[in-house]
């Protein structure tokens, strides 16, 4: 992976300084240190080398000759010119004067230090004892130039910038400073720039009381001196460490053994994470997603360069409009053809670090990602062609690309922190979405059951927290929640990661011969999968029937009293029969004028009888899996029991309360 990571910082620096690299330094280390070299004589490597400044205004403190002023100035295009970046430790020194505000003058003023430690070693060279003299001038002055209240007034260096830096008092105050001298920025000025590169290896590749030591890099294989704080200083904290400089489980002496990278890997890694990575993140099931491409090599030296990067931004375009594609990014990858592999790297990708890295799934092939745009192409294709009524029919489809299916079923991720304030939303204990994920890309086998009792316990949640809604809101978040769960169990088994046992009707014996029936004898037989036993059957069936209940108390506006029966959803087996006991004894006081029951009612009625009598005390599951049976049944009654206009049944007969 890092070594992906690799090509992709030299890919930018090619595109970046076309007229310096080329294409051998992607295939040579020797070449690209030859030709990083001359980029340095030049004074153009450095600029991908600081952080982008996003901030519109900047505070600048000018020395001309021996004046020295202060003024509010717009951002340049080209923020590198500032030399900015973060310091690795919370006392640590900037590599040039450009800083950040904060609430402590600590750092600041160790790099004052630094500085003056700099200008009085006897190696510095003269011109930059000059240079580095002038930014200390302006730190200590007392008499510098700035306009206050429409009045030219001369203050000390520390009034200035503690009044116009951004703090808990100045909420608009200025965020970024720098020091320019003769008009020149740091980063225009080539001593600076090379001082301040020569700072970052030190500074952010190091840590304290460990020299670097001799050997192979282990991502370019050269012989180099070798750093063992690469990877936190570059900002692509894979390995989760807490801090720079900390190593858990490993003494601070063999940190080298962990990650030893040389310098040169480590300024190509952040270049990649600074100006490469933006393009690449991507929201997969609620979680953020790094894609990083394995770019396929071309033997044609002359074309290869040309093919990599057409392949490259190709992909940067697919990321960026995957959102409203229906497989989006995961087809657009699997159809690139400059594209190898891709690895996922799930974590906080998104801000100035890559870190808290929590799954990283590795070398997925283009293949695997075509079976997963074709499955979700073939589950939406029936979707849409439900009729309007049926209860599975969504408003959009039920699967894209960014499988925003997995969150909406199984909920929010364990480690995001809810809103305060409100009722928590679901996180789902048993299953963890980023082992579900890494089943799907990398094909591993995942629990059935394991998922159906999550899926109980989902349904269980919603349904509590829907109690104290609208009468009717109970019942849609068993719909909308079962609809979502059934394409989610066909998407996994159409990509072999569960294994849905193909229906068995068990019932139709009991339901042929009832014209009415036969759409649910055939839904059964033919559609249904899962249901593969009589005891997963005789649930959905009770759910049928206590689902028609539910109907017809909405319809009259009665109270849903039958709700209670369901304690929540925490229901057993025993449970369940009382449930049907209790439904018939509902549905015979509604009939007290007309019979209540239809003949297709009665018919369920009938067949939960008999699968009761076969099951007796023999039930083989549980009750983390009963809940999710019984509201499948409970979302298709309108479409299986639908009611009839021109039949005068228990509609009509309901009297308000009863």
């Amino acid at each position: 992976m890092l070594n992906a990571i690799r090509n992709l910082g030299i890919l930018k620096i090619i595109q970046e300084f076309p007229e310096n690299f080329t294409f051998e330094a992607l295939e040579s280390v020797d070449e690209f240190l030859k030709q990083r070299e001359l980029a340095i004589q030049k004074g153009v490597y450095g600029k991908l080398q600081f952080e982008l400044i996003d901030d519109e205004e900047v505070g600048v403190f000018s020395i001309n000759n021996n004046k020295i002023s202060f003024k509010i100035k717009n951002k340049v295009d080209d923020t590198s010119q500032y030399i900015f970046r973060k310091t690795p430790g919370s006392q640590a020194a900037y590599i040039s004067p450009t800083w950040k505000a904060a609430k402590s003058n600590k750092k600041l003023k160790s790099t004052i230090e630094y500085f003056k430690q700099y200008v009085n070693k006897e190696e510095t060279p003269k011109k930059n004892k000059c240079i580095f003299s002038k930014f200390i001038r302006v730190f200590e002055s007392k008499s510098i130039i700035v306009e206050q209240d429409g009045k030219i007034k001369k203050k000390d260096f520390w009034s200035i910038y503690d009044k116009k830096k951004k703090s808990g008092n100045n909420k608009k105050g200025l965020n970024v400073f720098t020091i320019e001298i003769d008009g020149r920025y740091p980063g225009q000025i080539k001593e600076v720039l090379d001082y301040s590169l020569k700072q970052i290896a030190g500074g952010f590749y190091s840590t304290s009381g460990i020299e670097p030591v001799a050997g192979k890099c282990s991502i370019c294989n050269y012989d180099d001196k070798l750093y063992p704080n690469v990877l936190s200083g570059t900002g692509i904290n894979i390995a989760n460490i807490d801090k720079p400089g900390f190593f858990p489980g490993t003494l601070k002496e063999f940190s080298f053994k962990a990650f030893p990278i040389c310098a040169t890997c480590a300024e190509i890694l952040f270049v990649a994470k600074s100006h490469v990575f933006s393009q690449f993140i991507q929201s997969i099931s609620g979680h953020q997603a790094l894609i990083i491409p394995h770019l396929v090599q071309s033997d044609d030296k002359g074309g290869a360069l040309e093919i990599i990067q057409y392949a490259l931004n190709l992909l940067k375009k697919d990321v960026s409009v995957a959102k409203g594609a229906e497989a989006g990014i995961i087809e657009d990858i699997a159809d690139n053809k400059g594209v190898a592999t891709v690895s996922f790297l799930f974590g906080e990708v998104g801000g100035q670090s890559v870190q808290n890295i929590r799954k990283f799934l590795p070398d997925i092939l283009p293949s695997r990602l075509s079976e997963i745009a074709n499955a979700i192409h073939e589950i939406n294709r029936p979707h849409n062609d439900y009729p309007q009524n049926h209860p599975w029919q969504l408003q959009r489809d039920p699967l894209n690309g960014q499988l925003q299916i997995i969150r909406n079923v199984l909920g929010m991720a364990k480690y995001v922190k809810p809103q305060q304030g409100r009722r928590k939303p679901f996180k789902a204990s048993a299953v963890d979405t980023l082992d579900l994920l890494e089943s799907i890309f990398m094909k591993k086998i995942f629990s059935l059951k394991i998922l159906i009792s999550e899926f109980s316990a989902k349904l269980s949640y919603d349904f509590l927290g829907s109690l104290s809604d609208e009468k009717k809101r109970s019942i849609y978040v068993i719909r909308d929640n079962i609809a979502s769960m059934i394409y989610l169990l066909k998407f996994l088994d159409k990509l072999e990661v569960i294994k849905m046992t193909d229906n068995i009707n068990l019932v139709a014996k009991y339901l042929e011969g009832r014209e009415g029936l036969k759409p649910l004898n055939k839904f059964l037989s033919e559609e249904a999968t899962g249901l593969d036993n009589t005891e997963k059957q005789y649930t959905f069936l009770v759910g049928l029937l206590f689902g028609k209940l539910i109907a017809f108390q909405q319809a009259k506006k009665v109270s849903n009293n039958a709700l209670r029966w369901l304690k929540g959803l925490e229901i057993g087996a025993q449970d369940l029969m009382e449930i049907f006991v209790k439904t018939k004894e509902k549905l015979h006081s509604y009939s007290f004028q007309r019979p209540a029951w239809s003949e297709e009612m009665k018919g369920v009625a009938e067949t939960i009888g008999a699968l009761g009598s076969q099951i007796g005390s023999n039930w083989t599951i549980s009750r983390k899996e009963i809940p999710y049976y019984f509201c499948l049944g409970q979302s298709l009654s309108g479409y299986y029991l639908p009611s009839k206009s021109d039949d005068n049944r228990l509609e009509n007969n309901i009297e308000g309360g009863k």
